[in-house]
């Protein structure tokens, strides 16, 4: 799986959901597989018929998502602008602001990571939030990326201490993004309620929460200049008018997000103490979205192979002072059963190598 030492600027990125190579992998054809590989929610927003007239026309930008969006995320229309996916976002902002130096999670969603790097930042890896504080507040870096909660160790950052990072950086002309993309099921830890302030950037995605990775929708949040050269750097029409139509009526859908929320805290507590049992040798940390746990890199790998080899699909990380993580989405009610019985069998075959 490589290590953290990899160039990430010319190597394929490896991202969850990617069945095709893991039938190729594991000899188990693509329908076969339960795939827990990915922090996208298992239950979708239920998307009604698209009208023809949707399919028919362009894009309209007064459709009223914008105004909609503003009101799911408790900001002005003014600080936000639809994308194609966050991804979009978060590719080109770095080279839309001045080169220095970013802290960066050592362990995070890795785009982050060679987007700055493209685009000429040198990066400045952090391993906790005393070490990111520490880089900001001694000046040792212009801009700093968080990801809250972190993809994919969970790990989430209290909202004030984010302020504050955020005061410290504006104050030398530098900014903060924060990469919200799980932050839906806890909205209390969002900053999207304090843009659009001087020097911080925030990311929002429909994808995880709401089940629709395939729509290719997110929000950028940001001082509205820097939207607008954002916008600039970006195709017309970038967000399909079906994306823009479905994502407006799942932000105002206020009963089925409460719902949503409910119901994915009490299933990955649930799932938190089912996996728990089981790989006792690992730590584990809860989100809302997935469950992740750290632990003996060789030990994490043979986790992820056993599952593979009874077409469970984990997400297993590069190997960082020794240890891996591996992170687990959350199963339906329907292959729950099934995977319960892979994760005996995968746990039974870990005690019988130790015995």
């Amino acid at each position: 799986m490589g290590s953290a030492s990899v160039d990430l600027k010319t190597v394929k990125l490896i991202h969850g959901g990617d069945l095709s190579s893991a039938s190729r992998e594991f000899g188990i054809p693509k329908e076969k597989w339960i795939d827990l590989s990915t922090g996208i929610s298992p239950w979708s927003w239920p998307v009604p018929s698209v009208p023809e007239i949707i399919w028919q026309s362009l894009p309209d930008s007064g459709d009223g998502l914008g105004q909609v969006a503003a009101d799911y995320y408790g900001c002005d229309t003014s600080s936000l602008l639809p994308v194609s996916g966050s991804q979009d976002g978060l590719q080109v902002i770095p080279s839309l602001l001045e080169q220095g130096k970013v802290a960066m999670p050592v362990r995070g969603y890795e785009e982050h990571r060679r987007a700055w790097e493209n685009a000429g930042h040198e990066i400045a890896p952090y391993r906790s939030v005393e070490q990111l504080q520490q880089l900001v507040s001694t000046g040792q870096v212009a801009h700093a990326v968080v990801i809250n909660p972190n993809n994919p160790t969970g790990e989430v950052i209290d909202r004030q201490l984010l302020m504050s990072l955020q005061q410290q950086l504006q104050k030398n002309g530098g900014w903060l993004l924060i990469d919200e993309a799980f932050m839906d099921a806890r909205p209390e830890n969002s900053l999207a309620t304090e843009c659009p302030t001087p020097g911080l950037i925030v990311l929002r995605s429909i994808g995880k929460f709401f089940g629709l990775a395939g729509l290719r929708l997110g929000f950028v949040l940001a001082p509205h200049v820097l939207l607008q050269k954002l916008e600039e750097q970006l195709p017309p029409w970038n967000v399909s008018h079906p994306a823009r139509w479905i994502g407006k009526q799942a932000l105002a859908d206020d009963a089925w997000n409460r719902a949503q929320r409910q119901r994915l805290h009490s299933v990955s507590e649930q799932w938190h103490q089912q996996l728990a049992a089981r790989f006792s040798s690992l730590q584990f940390i809860a989100s809302s979205l997935f469950i992740s746990g750290i632990g003996d890199a060789g030990l994490c790998e043979e986790i992820y192979r056993e599952l593979g080899q009874r077409g469970v699909l984990a997400r297993v990380f590069d190997e960082i002072e020794g240890q891996r993580m591996v992170r687990f989405g959350l199963p339906t009610e329907e292959k729950l059963p099934k995977v319960l019985k892979v994760l005996d069998q995968v746990a039974e075959e870990q005690l019988c190598t130790v015995g």
